[in-house]
């Protein structure tokens, strides 16, 4: 499957679960509001996720892929699967015993790491203790499902992978709706438990049409599970140093005024969302492609697909991050204008949002950026970067977050997260012998259409007198039409200001979206 069709794949499923996403943040906001039950489940998943990320996302992103599509490109099928198998076993039991260890732990680590905010009321405090450790189920059913998506994508089978998530967005929704009647926010918990189950078993159909040649091994000892360890060590470490942020806005947040971690948590979500649409899906298209050129020595070829990446991305982020900017308002009001969500709650989550969404084009570029060194194999550069990333992060949450509340926090990640794209790519330009000065006056392009979109926008909004910034609870319906009229407009402007500048990226995107929709040729006798 060739890439751009693997990303339109991707991106057309992704589209659906960022909106559950969406419903899925709106649906919870408005049963649990800005309240100390919304706040401890926020705070509860974030040993859960630390799990995840550092056991399972360092190992799948930098070294799983890249020595499994090797294998493959070398005709070693069954050889990568008993690599594959040692990894999966090897990571069920260590998600098992780091799981088992945690619910032991989480008594002392969530009032002291966590959330010290919340030991002024012990019932906040016992509530995070108990979701904590009813959440820690999910690492092990996330670490299974995403090792699958990864044996699947080395395979260009994207399709159930990126279905998962819309399963895994679906199922907390519905538990939240049919189940917070009755158990409350346990009810969010438990979704999250099931959602991540869920997730890996709709992916099981389609694993079975890859031959697939499981088996109880455990060869540690193996040269391909000795790559995936070496490999995966430095972008485990670089992980755990990004939890440490998470924590530490944590742990700042449960501090400022109630309702302070919801704002923190759903402004990063939102900026998220759309991120995964574009650049994630695009990353993880390409990046087996990026390792199997890597395996073979094709250097021209994987400079080739690392610049488009970089291209389309930007293509669609720019104008993204536009968008959120200008329009941050009624987005958040569209979401969480619904039940307990309250107005202060959607004043704090807009402003935050805004701060998010700076360094949305550096998240963007990061993701690709960080897989060309992976799929080289090398984790140790994206390290250094992402602990020069992390270390400037904390430095800025501690100056900025007593002057601006959860808003410095939320720069404080932006300014980081741009400083580390922009070490990236520069640090690959001679590696990796990038086109510069075409990426450079394609970027530049790119921006001067993202900027007209702005304009555009703004005016649109000030010449038919939106009262985006002056109404707090306007009509639902009104404000949808008003905020797609405005989109519709930028957008609009956009396209045509990247026709008129000659934007290439314009027309790579519209001939594989002519490809994906236009009649297939009819098929020839044998």
């Amino acid at each position: 499957m060739s890439v751009a069709r693997a990303s339109a794949i991707m991106i057309g499923t992704l589209v659906a679960s960022r909106i559950l996403g969406w419903l899925r943040l709106s649906v919870i906001g408005a049963k649990f509001g800005e309240t100390p039950d919304l706040d401890a489940f926020i705070a509860a998943f974030k040993i859960p996720d630390a799990i995840f990320g550092l056991l399972v996302a360092g190992a799948l992103a930098s070294a799983f892929i890249p020595v499994f599509t090797g294998y493959l490109a070398r005709e070693r099928e069954a050889e990568a699967w008993r690599v594959a198998s040692s990894v999966l076993n090897a990571l069920l039991i260590l998600l098992v015993a780091f799981s088992a260890v945690m619910w032991l732990a989480a008594p002392a680590l969530v009032p002291t790491v966590v959330a010290p905010g919340f030991a002024k009321d012990p019932r906040q405090l016992q509530l995070t203790i108990d979701l904590t450790r009813l959440m820690l189920l999910s690492p092990i059913f996330m670490g299974l499902s995403s090792l699958t998506t990864g044996i699947l994508n080395s395979y260009r089978q994207f399709l159930s992978g990126a279905t998962a998530p819309v399963v895994y967005n679906l199922v907390i929704i519905l538990f939240t709706v049919f189940g917070a009647p009755f158990l409350g926010i346990h009810a969010v918990a438990l979704g999250v438990v099931v959602g991540a189950l869920v997730m890996w078993l709709v992916q099981l159909p389609e694993l079975t049409f890859r031959r697939t040649r499981y088996s109880l091994s455990l060869d540690l000892e193996h040269p391909g599970v000795r790559d995936v360890l070496r490999l995966a060590g430095p972008r485990t470490i670089a992980l755990g140093a990004v939890q440490i942020v998470f924590f530490v806005d944590t742990n700042l947040a449960s501090s400022m005024a109630e309702g302070s971690l919801v704002a923190l948590n759903y402004a990063f979500q939102l900026m998220l969302l759309p991120l995964g649409v574009f650049s994630i899906a695009i990353s993880a298209a390409i990046f087996p492609a990026l390792s199997h050129y890597a395996s073979l020595g094709q250097v021209a070829r994987m400079r080739d697909a690392v610049q488009q990446a970089i291209r389309w991305i930007l293509f669609l982020t720019l104008p993204t991050a536009i968008l959120m900017i200008v329009l941050r308002r009624p987005i958040v009001n569209l979401l969480f204008q619904y039940g307990n969500f309250g107005p202060d709650a959607r004043e704090a989550t807009q402003a935050a949002f805004l701060f998010y969404s700076l360094g949305l084009a550096g998240h963007a570029l990061i993701q690709i950026l960080a897989r060309a060194y992976y799929a080289a194999r090398d984790t140790t550069t994206p390290l250094a970067l992402t602990l020069i990333s992390i270390g400037l992060n904390v430095v800025l949450d501690v100056l900025l977050g007593p002057i601006m509340g959860i808003n410095g926090l939320a720069l404080a990640n932006s300014i980081s997260t741009l400083v580390e794209a922009a070490l990236l790519l520069v640090l690959l330009t001679s590696r990796a012998r990038l086109r510069l000065v075409g990426l450079g006056v394609s970027s530049l392009k790119q921006v001067s259409a993202s900027l007209l979109m702005g304009v555009a926008m703004f005016a649109f909004i000030r010449v038919t007198n939106l009262p985006f910034d002056l109404v707090v609870d306007p009509p639902k319906l009104t404000l949808l039409l008003q905020t797609i009229l405005a989109a519709a407009v930028g957008g609009i402007v956009y396209l045509l200001a990247a026709y008129v500048l000659r934007v290439g990226e314009l027309g790579e995107i519209l001939a594989v979206v002519r490809t994906r929709l236009g009649p297939r040729p009819p098929a020839t006798a044998a």
